[in-house]
């Protein structure tokens, strides 16, 4: 039994709302894949997906309507994103049919039955759906059971060859339901890999599979599984993955969200080995992919050095041009007493202002105020001092031009 009770009050209200437009336009919707899954699970449910065999345009432009919000059609896909403030994404889709041309492309999709569209789902789990007028539960590929068993199972044996990238999802899914991938499927998945049908697929496709990994609660294992399964070779070849790292850079996310996890993660897979060619697809700024460069081929030696450092001087120096991401890694892998010290320098202001240094205007100024501030904050001089000790210094750097 689902208890609908149980979701979040945003969720629930998106819900009763499909309910009443549904109703209205005489349509049947279903509540369908991970959401149906989660329920059953008595998990958190995020995102709500609903799929019509009829009415789904209607339904979609009617709820944007009622809600005063905004939908996005996908006629390609048959599916339209309805979003408005204070509720959840709403997902609402065609039922529909699909077949692939070739391994790894694109499915090209038409419209079907609820059957069909249970049927062309990638694990059983997910390929359940709830009527929400009536309650009826549709479950053609005994997902339930599944479920009740803690498996992650493909709906047949092509599966993985049609689209590689639910390789990459079984593992990932099953790593965050702690779930075991079937037996059959697994076979079926080392094979697809060695047989290289993740080749098949654009690195463009596969790295959004990443990235959707790094999101992962348990992004570390999750990773350590991928590269395991040998899932990840195509995009970097075979690597010897640290797991005590990946968690170390779990934690300085967790620590500060706004960090860049994913250049964070791509350098430690990548750790003391990375090329611009191994980021081909990821789509990466140039920003972005120096910034991988330098922490999964300089951390050695930037801790190093750090761990070399007689004085503060010489180790703000050493990490004025890291980037937040360096510094994270470097104050996880230890100490972390130096980044720290560091942090609070980069906040430490002074109360100094060049026009009081009566010395011309220029680039020394600057440096002067810098290198006062420094000095202040390393208790070379005090702060009273602060003003005569920066007009000598100003002085100095224009004289030496």
């Amino acid at each position: 039994m689902i208890r609908l009770d149980t979701l979040p009050a945003p969720q629930r209200r998106a819900l009763d709302l499909i309910k009443e437009v549904a109703a209205e336009k005489n349509c049947k919707a279903y509540l369908v894949g991970g959401p149906v899954r989660d329920l059953l699970l008595g998990r958190m449910v995020i995102d709500l997906d609903f799929t019509l065999e009829e009415g789904a345009s209607a339904v979609a432009r009617a709820l944007a309507k009622r809600i005063k919000g905004r939908v996005r059609s996908y006629p390609q896909f048959m599916t339209y994103k309805v979003t408005a403030d204070e509720l959840p994404e709403i997902d609402i889709a065609t039922a529909r049919s699909e077949k692939y041309r070739q391994p790894g492309a694109l499915p090209s999709v038409s419209p079907g039955q609820l059957a069909d569209d249970l049927l062309r789902r990638d694990f059983s789990i997910n390929a359940i759906a709830l009527d929400v007028l009536s309650g009826e539960l549709h479950d053609p590929t005994s997902g339930k059971r599944d479920l009740e068993n803690k498996l992650v199972r493909v709906l047949h044996d092509e599966s993985f060859i049609d689209d590689p990238t639910r390789i990459l999802r079984a593992i990932r899914l099953a790593a965050r339901l702690d779930f075991a991938i079937e037996p059959h499927t697994q076979e079926l998945m080392r094979t697809a890999i060695g047989d290289g049908a993740l080749v098949t697929v654009s690195k463009e496709r596969l790295w959004r599979e990443l990235a959707l990994a790094f999101e992962e609660e348990n992004a570390p294992r999750v990773i350590e599984a991928l590269n395991k399964a040998g899932a990840l070779e195509v995009l970097f070849d075979r690597r010897e993955v640290d797991r005590s790292r990946l968690e170390r850079v779990q934690q300085a996310v967790k620590s500060d969200p706004t960090l860049d996890r994913e250049v964070l993660y791509v350098s430690t897979i990548l750790y003391g080995n990375a090329s611009p060619v191994d980021l081909e697809g990821s789509g990466f700024s140039q920003r972005r992919a120096r910034n991988v460069m330098q922490i999964a081929n300089e951390i050695g030696r930037y801790a190093d050095a750090l761990a070399e450092a007689t004085t503060d001087r010489h180790r703000f120096r050493l990490l004025k041009h890291a980037s937040r991401e360096l510094l994270a890694v470097l104050a996880a892998i230890g100490p972390g007493e130096h980044v720290a010290r560091f942090h609070d320098y980069q906040k430490f202001r002074l109360d100094l202002r060049g026009t009081e240094l009566e010395v011309p205007s220029g680039p020394h100024i600057a440096k002067a105020l810098e290198r006062t501030r420094e000095a202040v904050f390393m208790g070379e001089i005090g702060a009273d001092e602060a003003r005569s000790f920066a007009r000598q210094m100003a002085i100095k750097y224009l004289e030496s031009k």
